[in-house]
């Protein structure tokens, strides 16, 4: 008798969860577009393919201020052979003897949403890299991963981004 009241208990719950998780899902499929925008993960890839293409050109410009839009706050830069450069406010100019002009293009692998405020792609560069202080030109070529946030205002921004060459560098 207690196993059968025990079980029916159970199978009342499991019926009454039932009922409210169809109300709730019923009541989300009334709601007028207008009240529940929502980007679709097709509209988000397009928004970071969008965010990768304006890095590209800022990089290719060497535009250090475009390219500090385009980062969260609390960015992290993990750069080969360097140590990580962590968040927007570190993000500086280079040094003139260092200063470099790239001319790179992205290629996308991937992009991936992992959560509603979260993605990830992974891409492909090459082009090259000229030593502004020489003019010597060598080839660039990286592989890199970018994690994207999405900012309080609704903007991907590029929130962790890492970098490997795939070609040797000159010695």
């Amino acid at each position: 008798m207690v196993r059968r009241v025990h079980i029916q208990s159970i199978l009342a719950a499991v019926a009454l969860l039932a009922a409210v998780g169809w109300t709730v899902s019923a009541a989300a499929d009334d709601a007028s577009p207008a009240a529940s925008v929502v980007a679709t993960p097709a509209a988000d890839k397009v928004a970071i393919t969008s965010v990768l293409s304006a890095y590209e050109a800022a990089l290719n410009a060497s535009d250090i201020e475009a390219i500090r839009r385009l980062y969260a706050e609390d960015v992290v830069l993990m750069r080969p052979f360097r140590p990580s450069v962590v968040g927007k406010a570190a993000v500086r100019q280079p040094s003139a003897a260092g200063a470099r002009k790239l001319n790179i293009k992205f290629t996308i692998a991937e992009i991936v949403e992992m959560a509603p405020d979260w993605a990830f792609a992974r891409t492909n560069s090459a082009g090259t890299i000229t030593l502004t202080a020489t003019g010597e030109t060598s080839p660039e070529a990286n592989q890199e991963l970018f994690i994207f946030r999405k900012d309080t205002d609704g903007a991907w921004k590029i929130a962790r981004y890492s970098f490997s060459p795939t070609i040797p560098r000159p010695q």
